[in-house]
């Protein structure tokens, strides 16, 4: 099977103000099949977020601007993308950062030293709940 007809497991946006992060996840997530998609801000991943429809997003809490709750509550109000995943990443994952992302509408949240097979994982299980 050739690069042009592998079947693409699913659409992810990552949408940080750091490109560490999302390079890093892009690499590893199109390695494993998915297409992947960032942002440098929260009006950004809207944007792109409203074209590309992901499957799932990754939103960085602390970002200039809009941080990632804002930015969960304004991806939530968009009728295009109420099927899509949101998971709040953190560089620690405070409980009542937590109970905010999922109040705001995120359905998880990682952090920043995760190991990729278990982002993976949780990844995977969501989209295999989705179809």
């Amino acid at each position: 099977m050739s690069e042009e007809e592998k079947q693409i497991k699913g659409k992810i946006l990552v949408i940080d103000d750091h490109p560490f992060f999302p390079s890093t996840l892009k690499y590893k997530f199109e390695k494993h099949g998915y297409e992947v998609f960032s942002a440098k801000d929260g009006a950004n991943g809207i944007i792109i977020a409203k074209k590309v429809i992901p499957d799932v997003i990754f939103i960085d809490y602390i970002m200039p601007g809009m941080d990632g709750i804002e930015t969960c509550k304004k991806l939530k109000q968009q009728k295009e993308l109420e099927k899509t995943y949101l998971l709040l990443y953190t560089s620690e994952a405070y409980p009542k950062i937590v109970a905010e992302a999922v109040k705001a509408g995120a359905v998880d949240f990682v952090t920043k030293t995760t190991p990729f097979e278990t982002i993976l994982k949780k990844v995977e299980n969501l989209l295999g709940n989705k179809q």
